[in-house]
Formats: structure tokens, sequence, C-alpha cells
């Protein structure tokens, strides 16, 4: 094979000196080079693996990109999404000769791509924009690689077919209703590094039993998974040091809770009607700042420091 391209090339090359001083060769990454041909002696073409095969050319996948920076690119939205049941992200792609890093995957990327039932997310990947894959109700697994680090508000709202997710070391950050309305979601684990979860991030996961969650990573911040109605019972950890608003509100269910001393801030009605609701709580008035209408109706309220 390579004799017949030498002998090709040596034809080809005779060819251009017949009728031309100066030959160019243009590169895959656009640049050109000339080459006054009467000093070529010899031109071969070698049969060899890329460098990097894992890059993949724009015209050879169905996604769309934004370029960030130099080196880095976003997934965006495109309509014709809508028709693509599973998909690959290309941890590299070449624009215009140019090889870029797939980073993120941008606003509403995916959204409500309802055919859609895989997909495919390399280690590139940092951040998983808002509403990345609202709506992508055929989902029923999804795989975040360790190198991502925040997941956008709604980003997964509306996918009710997912049952289980793993979010992995490395996540910082939970947007408001990240995993909203995920009525299929049973089980979920969320790794030590999260120091964030926003407003009704598991809003409405009907199919998640109530569980307190607690990070202890500086902040002490802490989140809640589930309907909170269905709870009868809470233990609050020695460490967390506050209370959201509106964190019990309408937790009819509850009868009795202990509030430790190591919480200093309760916010605006915290524990809002929770009408059949005893609370005591391990502090005096003076050390703990309540919010509006914190106990608003609750059955009774019982400080046992002065």
């Amino acid at each position: 094979m390579t004799k017949k391209l030498l002998v090709l090339t040596m034809t080809f090359v005779s060819c251009v000196m017949t009728f031309a001083t100066d030959m160019i060769v243009k590169q895959k990454n656009g640049d050109a080079l000339r080459f006054d041909v009467k000093n070529v002696e010899e031109v071969i073409f070698e049969e060899t693996i890329p460098e990097n095969s894992t890059v993949v050319d724009e015209s050879d996948t169905p996604l769309k990109f934004k370029i960030l920076s130099e080196n880095t690119v976003e997934v965006i939205r495109d309509d014709s999404y809508s028709k693509l049941s599973s998909v690959t992200i290309p941890a590299k792609v070449r624009i215009d000769g140019k090889v870029y890093d797939v980073t993120s995957i941008g606003f509403r990327a995916f959204s409500w791509c309802i055919d859609m039932t895989s997909i495919e997310i390399p280690n590139s990947v940092t951040s998983i924009g808002v509403r990345a894959f609202e709506g992508c109700n055929g989902l029923t697994s999804i795989k975040i690689p360790n190198s991502v680090t925040s997941i956008g508000s709604r980003a997964f709202e509306f996918c009710s077919s997912l049952t289980s997710i793993s979010i992995p070391e490395g996540v910082t950050s939970i947007g408001d209703g990240a995993f909203s309305e995920c009525s299929g979601l049973t089980s979920i684990d969320i790794p030590n590094s999260v120091t964030s979860i926003g407003d009704g991030a598991f809003s409405e996961c009907s199919g998640l039993n109530p569980k307190l969650l607690v990070y202890d990573k500086g902040t002490k911040c802490y989140g809640w998974i589930g309907d909170l109605k269905k709870c009868t019972e809470v233990v609050i950890p020695e460490n967390v040091t506050s209370i959201g608003n509106n964190a019990f509100w309408l937790c009819s269910g509850l009868t009795s809770i202990k509030i430790p001393n190591s919480v200093t801030s309760i916010g605006d009605r915290a524990f809002g009607n929770c009408i059949n609701l005893d609370v005591v709580i391990d502090n005096s008035e003076g050390n703990v700042e309540v919010g509006i209408d914190a106990f608003l109706n609750c059955k009774s309220v019982t400080w046992s420091k002065e």
C-alpha cells in the first residue's frame, strides 16, 4: 500500500513541477504551508493513527457548540435534538480545524427531548447548566462524571422516569429545583462535597423517603429531601447551626421535635402551621435568631434555658 502511495505521490509531484513552482499544503488546523517544488525531493503519506483519536469533528456529530474560550466549548440547544434517542457528548471537538475541550452542557441544551433514553457525558464536562435536561422523561438513569462540580437550577426537573441518580464527589452545588418533580426517584446519593442545595431541589420527589441531609463542610449548611409533609418524626443533628425558611411548613404529622443548642438561627415560618407540634429548644431565646412566624400555630414552644 505504501509503495503505491509513493508512486502516485511522485507522479503528482512531477506534474506539479511541470506547471508550477510552488506547492501549498493546507493542514487540518487551517494553516497553509508553502514549498518551492524545486526543493521537494519526495512526499510520503503515512498511514498512521491520529495523535488524538478521541477528537470528533463538528460535522460528525449532531450536536451544536458555542465557543467559550480559546480552548473550551459548551453544548448548546438545537431543535434537531428532539429526534435523538441517544446522545454521546464528545470530550473534544474540532471546529474549523481547531480542537476544543467540551466543558459544559448549556442552558436548556436538551430540554424536553422526550425521546431521549440515554446520554453519555464525558469527564471533560465540569458543569451541567440551567434546565439542561428539563422534561427528558425518557431518561431512566444518568451517570454524572466525576469532573462535574455544579448542577444548575432545574437541570433535571420533570425527568419523571429517573429512578436513581448518583452525584459524584466534587459536586459542590445543586441548583434550585434541580431534581424537582422527579417522581420516579426512589434513591439518591449525595456526597459530602456538596455545600449548597437550592430551594426546592428535590420538591415533589414523592418516591423518596423524607430525609434530613446534613453537610458540615465549613458552612454547615443543610438541605431537605422528599415530601416532609409525610414526616412524623425528625431528628436534627447536633452540628446543624441554622434552620431555613419554610423548612417544616405545614408538616402537620409532626408531634414533637427537639432543636439542639448548636442551632442559632431559625428562619421565617420554619415550623409554621405544624398544628400538632410541641417544640423544645435546647437554648435560651437570647441566643437564637428567630424569624417571622417561625412557630405560627404550633401546639407549644418551650425554651429549656433561661
